[in-house]
């Protein structure tokens, strides 16, 4: 009865060491491969950033040259208003004018428009930080810079029906709504420019925040890794000691005959 006691507490001891051993690579194991896995997505979440700035640098260069020729068209209509609008000359001038202003409002409202997509990305590069763990303030901030890119792009959509009305207008309203025309295209893509800084400083931000939560999240991860192998060790110490008594209750089986 003491050798099979024995023996089966040998058995049930290697058993347990057994498990533990597994449970330790298994634990290890997926720590590797989750710390992996968020790694991934941090480094192309840091890819993606990287070129949408890059982009944004583009359209920087891009705004600018658009609100270069806003503000010469529109200085141009303010010395042509000192005229008398009605002579013929002046009139010919205003209309060229518009013209050379709605190339560039159709120029800054497309821009505006691919813009939109930036800001859609700042949404979802902002929902990603906050899943890696990051906080809920800045990726408010991403999203404000997002709508305020939305605003700005819907001040530059002037309605073709606006444009069209003009060109029908008296000379003297033609150059006063000139004007303002000009006046409210170079207002909104001043606030795109301001809206744009933000989102390559947003953009800046996020990478910064994405890296942070990535190494919060891999150092937690293997934390969770050793407390689980101080676990399993405590256990496999306990299945040690039923093998160690085991083999003494087997080495004890006959009694002395002396």
């Amino acid at each position: 009865m003491r050798t099979l006691s024995g023996v089966g507490a040998v058995g049930l001891g290697v058993a347990g060491v057994l498990l533990c051993a597994a449970a330790v690579g298994l634990g290890w194991w997926v720590a590797a491969e989750t710390a992996d896995r968020v790694t991934r997505v941090a480094a192309r979440l840091d890819e993606g950033l990287s070129e949408a700035d890059a982009g944004l640098a583009r359209v920087e260069q891009r705004l600018g040259a658009i609100r270069a020729g806003v503000d010469e068209v529109r200085g141009a209509v303010e010395k042509v208003a000192a005229e008398n609008p009605e002579l013929p000359r002046v009139r010919a001038a205003v209309e060229q004018l518009l013209d050379r202003l709605v190339v560039t409002v159709d120029r800054a409202a497309a821009l505006a428009d691919s813009l939109r997509t930036v800001a859609a990305g700042l949404r979802a590069a902002a929902d990603i930080v906050a899943q890696l763990g990051g906080s809920r303030e800045p990726p408010g901030r991403a999203r404000a810079t997002a709508d305020a890119i939305d605003r700005a792009a819907g001040v530059l959509n002037v309605p073709r029906a606006r444009i069209e009305a003009m060109k029908s207008t008296a000379a003297v309203r033609l150059t006063g709504e000139l004007i303002t025309l000009a006046r409210e295209v170079a207002a909104g893509s001043e606030q795109l420019a301001a809206a744009l800084a933000a989102a390559r400083r947003e953009i800046g931000d996020a990478r910064g925040r994405a890296a942070e939560s990535r190494d919060g999240v891999v150092f937690w991860v293997y934390v969770c890794a050793v407390a689980n192998t101080l676990v399993w060790l405590w256990v496999g110490l306990g299945q040690l000691c039923l093998i160690g008594w085991g083999r003494r209750r087997m080495s004890n089986r006959r009694p002395s005959t002396l």
